[in-house]
């Protein structure tokens, strides 16, 4: 069944070569195309990584641009309106837990046991201008 090629050199006993020493033998013919071929793969690879980063990179940029195009846009926006956040449940991470005074706050503000795997987040206000924040709390604006 298996016949020997007229590229394929015959051994001389006759007996057809083994698979290993015909795939040497077409590796030794062909090394120089092979390493062509490969270096060509190797550039195309380059390319496409270069270019996924380069698209990433803009992406990442865009996140970045302010809408107005006046603000800085890495620093962090600002509300205009102060605003109150409640307290609140956040689930943690695998593997971390709640320490004692969050668990004691949120006893003292539910009269409940704070659930296994989350942490008690106090309310707190946030937004508003500086001088809102400077300004002595009950004082007219």
């Amino acid at each position: 069944m298996t016949e020997s090629t007229p590229s394929e050199p015959t051994p001389e006993d006759g007996e057809p070569a083994s698979f290993a020493e015909t795939a040497k033998t077409w590796v030794k013919k062909h090394k120089t195309k092979i390493g062509v071929v490969g270096a060509a793969v190797g550039l195309a690879v380059v390319g496409v990584a270069a270019r996924l980063s380069e698209r990433q990179a803009a992406e990442d940029n865009e996140d970045y641009e302010s809408t107005s195009g006046s603000v800085d846009a890495r620093q962090p926006r600002e509300p205009s309106v102060l605003h109150v956040v409640i307290d609140h449940l956040r689930t943690l991470p695998d593997g971390q837990h709640a320490s004692e005074e969050r668990r004691a706050a949120y006893k003292d503000a539910t009269g409940e046991d704070l659930p296994t795997g989350q942490t008690h987040v106090s309310g707190t206000s946030r937004g508003g201008s500086p001088e809102e924040d400077e300004a002595p709390h009950g004082a007219a604006a």
